[in-house]
């Protein structure tokens, strides 16, 4: 039996494979690269990307909320600081008002999910994002979610040299995942920590989007 099944998968075209293995992150279109910082941002807009296992059992896909990766390559001698509080998602559709939005707390994610509760989407969120205190006055549900979220949110303000961290930016697109073709990730405000000398600012066009 076992060498049957080993005959099948040589007799496999390599593009099966391919198909099933995750993309790169450090490949993917979506970037924006300059002095020495390359920022790359990889949108999740598919419901089977939202794991259990990375996001908690509660998938905030559904209450609209998209989870945007972004990775940032710093390949410089010193470190760099981010300031997140002047990240945005900036939606252009046609024939409609241009939007900004904030990235939503893990907080935030976990109360629209699991309360409801309506709050103004364009506000600017605390970076980084706050810690979870106690959960008092929440459920266990809630607390759970806010938990996994805070352990793969973007949760720093340091880049440091010669590295790259990730994490996820949490966006509420009210379910019209589209827009996120028609959308440019802001991230206008970055300075080395040596001299403070400011970088250029970032604008990663996410039209190229894989839709995955």
């Amino acid at each position: 039996m076992l060498r049957e099944i080993l005959i099948f998968v040589m007799l496999l075209p390599v593009g099966a494979f391919a198909q099933s293995a995750p993309a790169d992150p450090m490949t993917l279109q979506t970037r924006d690269a300059h002095q020495d910082l390359a920022i790359i941002a990889d949108p999740y807009l598919r419901a089977d990307r939202y794991k259990k296992e990375t996001f908690g059992k509660d998938s905030f896909y559904n209450a609209g909320i998209i989870a945007i990766d972004v990775y940032f390559k710093n390949d410089n001698n010193a470190p760099i600081r981010l300031n997140g509080d002047t990240i945005e998602l900036i939606i252009s559709q046609p024939d409609h008002d241009r939007q900004r939005l904030g990235p939503l707390s893990p907080e935030e994610v976990a109360d629209r999910t699991l309360l409801k509760a309506e709050s103004n989407i364009r506000q600017h969120r605390p970076f980084p994002f706050p810690g979870t205190g106690s959960g008092s006055g929440h459920s266990k549900d809630w607390v759970q979610m806010t938990t996994a979220l805070h352990a793969v949110a973007l949760g720093t303000d340091v880049l440091p040299p010669h590295a790259t961290i990730h994490g996820f930016l949490f966006f509420d697109l009210n379910h019209q995942f589209d827009a996120i073709h028609n959308s440019h990730l802001y991230i206008p405000d970055l300075a080395f920590m040596t001299d403070k000398k400011a970088l250029f600012f970032f604008e990663i066009d996410l039209a190229d989007s894989p839709r995955r």
